[in-house]
């Protein structure tokens, strides 16, 4: 194998990412996450690994984008909403996940992305069960607002944390699994939604977080 095979063999395994805090951290915590990064992206196992863990998350996101199509008319009936506030129910993941996606990029900055992975799950666990236990309105708004912030976070990290840890040759493949797991995950809400209750569905919502 000649020189220049063994350099471009090497670029491969390069991170993608070379700007940014994830780079600029002090010298000691620094050090520390590039080189559990650099096993991470030489051992392609703990790499499918790690994608597969994270891509719970894009699952997360679609699940929730899709609980409220299957759950309209027993919410509705259950709960004695009107149409108008049953959309005001579906629309406040949007508003939730505008703000988590506003604030994704400085909670990555600060706790890294596997910690803004964690905070994320937060919000969406008590969401779910805020759902899944509402005598009314208020909890489900209350619920489906905290969701929003949580899919916003992850909508934000988990592609950049997926990009971080694949080597190039990968990349393309891995990187794809975000959007296939968001359509995973409306699929599964609608699916799930045909054979179980509402408030059955938000707990099997939680699974995912």
């Amino acid at each position: 194998m000649s020189f220049r095979e063994e350099e471009d063999g090497r670029d491969l395994r390069k991170p993608f990412l070379h700007t940014g805090s994830w780079y600029r951290m002090g010298s000691r915590q620094s050090s520390s996450v590039m080189s559990s990064a650099q096993i991470i992206r030489d051992n392609s196992v703990s790499v499918f690994l790690c994608v597969l863990i994270v891509a719970l998350g894009p699952i997360q996101f679609g699940f929730t984008c899709g609980y409220s199509s299957p759950t309209q008319s027993s919410i509705i009936r259950d709960l004695g909403l009107s149409l108008s506030e049953f959309s005001i129910f579906g629309s406040l993941s949007n508003v939730g996940a505008m703000v988590g996606a506003i604030a994704s990029g400085q909670i990555a900055e600060y706790i890294g992305r596997k910690g803004s992975l964690m905070i994320a799950s937060i919000p969406n666990i008590i969401g779910w069960l805020a759902i899944s236990f509402a005598k009314d309105s208020s909890f489900l708004f209350m619920g489906r607002l905290l969701e929003g912030f949580g899919v916003g976070v992850i909508s934000y990290t988990v592609p950049v944390y997926i990009a971080e840890i694949s080597p190039q040759n990968l990349r393309g493949g891995l990187g794809s699994v975000n959007q296939l797991s968001v359509t995973l995950g409306i699929l599964l809400a609608y699916v799930l939604g045909l054979f179980v209750n509402w408030r059955v569905l938000a707990v099997l919502g939680n699974l995912c977080s």
